[in-house]
């Protein structure tokens, strides 16, 4: 019966997790790297973006992020869209999307929008 008790608190922490909002200032910190592909919400397989984001990505300030893969800075800004929320990177008036699944305070999941990098995904790590 005691188990029982804590089961509503433990489902409201799950619920919490599942719905946290992807931040600018969530990104900041550290360097994020590509290892693997994103399918059905779990990485797999080899990482398929470009290596704009794949080779080494760090997000410098809320609009500002370093490309290692292109070596130059990138502006970027989050997007609410219809299938959810976007980085959308811009590299010298050249625009790339992708939708972004939190999955932990280290990792995050890209996935191509459509008419953009529809066929890319990747899962990057903090490094």
């Amino acid at each position: 019966m005691r188990k029982v008790k804590y089961l509503p608190f433990l489902l409201f922490l799950i619920l919490l997790a599942c719905n946290a909002k992807i931040t600018e200032e969530y990104l900041i910190g550290g360097y994020w790297v590509g290892t693997a592909g994103y399918e059905e919400g779990r990485p797999e397989g080899k990482p398929a973006c470009l290596s704009l984001v794949t080779d080494g990505l760090e997000f410098i300030d809320e609009n500002t992020a370093y490309s290692e893969g292109y070596d130059s800075v990138l502006g970027f800004q989050l997007e609410k869209q219809e299938k959810g929320v976007a980085v959308v990177f811009n590299r010298e008036g050249t625009y790339y999307s992708y939708y972004i699944d939190w999955i932990s305070e280290d990792e995050i999941g890209l996935m191509g929008v459509e008419g953009r990098q529809e066929d890319e995904s990747c899962y990057l790590e903090r490094q």
